[in-house]
């Protein structure tokens, strides 16, 4: 009997190893497989980030040279916008050596100053290189319905003076010509009674300020066309692009016949009107 115990325990010690062994063994596989896990994660996220970090350097270097070609595009604006800006002036330096070519042509120095004083003052003023004709936006050079100057006219007029008082435009006549649109006049009916005298008026202003600017009286004819030579057809309400003072330069004749003169005094009879 005594002989048996110990193999007896030791056949009981054996199948609790083995089942020790057993138990470890499946841990160790799951460890493995939760091991092997990770590491599929670990590579499947660094293969993301670096597929983010691909993105974004190509990104990166698609707004590097889309800023590139941005700056390369203004290069090429400004280039462009010198070349349009220096054709412009020789279009105007080409039509002012045109218009020299043609009878009473004015001087090109006097037609780049009347043009560089229209500049000034774009919206007030515009110089048209063909005629010559330095043209005063009523709106800008007189109240409604009225014939006295703005200052803003008044300075103009004066700077125009310098112009007219020069070498080059000495040997010119100077017309003042009057226009309005086909509105009649009504708050200042009883002293401008038609367009007509209107215009007269105002013409009689632009000459008399261009007089105390310097300008020769013998030099200045002035002429009212009311509302009958308009630039274009005029509208219901007022066309302000109609309501203008024009300026004229041509030769001085050899001989004068007096025609220019009656002009001027039927024109200043307009306080006078005809019963």
């Amino acid at each position: 009997m005594i002989a048996v115990r110990p193999l007896v325990v030791c056949g009981l010690v054996a199948p609790i190893l083995m089942l020790g062994a057993c138990v470890s063994g499946e841990k160790y596989e799951k460890s493995l497989q939760v091991r092997r896990s990770l590491q599929e994660q670990l590579v499947n996220v660094t293969n993301e980030r670096d597929a983010m970090k691909s993105q974004l350097m190509s990104r990166d270097k698609q707004l590097e040279d889309a800023r590139l070609n941005l700056t390369a595009m203004q290069s090429e604006y400004e280039t462009v916008q010198g070349t349009v800006e220096e054709l412009s002036l020789n279009n105007r330096d080409l039509a002012i050596q045109l218009s020299e070519m043609e009878i009473n042509a004015l001087p090109g120095t006097v037609s780049r100053r009347l043009a560089a004083l229209a500049a000034t003052n774009p919206d007030g003023m515009e110089y048209d290189e063909q005629t010559g004709a330095l043209r005063f936006m009523s709106d800008f050079t007189f109240n409604s319905g009225q014939a006295v100057l703005k200052r803003d006219a008044g300075e103009n007029l004066t700077a125009l003076a310098d112009v007219l008082q020069s070498d080059e435009a000495d040997g010119f006549e100077i017309m003042v010509v009057g226009h309005t649109d086909d509105v009649k006049p009504s708050r200042s009916a009883a002293k401008y009674p038609t367009n007509l005298y209107l215009s007269a008026a105002r013409a009689i202003a632009v000459r008399d300020e261009l007089v105390r600017s310097g300008v020769a009286p013998e030099r200045l004819t002035i002429a009212g066309k009311g509302e009958f030579q308009p630039l274009i057809a005029n509208t219901p309400g007022g066309t302000p692009m109609n309501r203008r003072v024009e300026i004229f330069l041509y030769e001085i004749a050899d001989s004068t016949t007096g025609a220019d003169t009656e002009m001027v005094e039927a024109a200043e009879e307009y306080d006078e009107p005809m019963k």
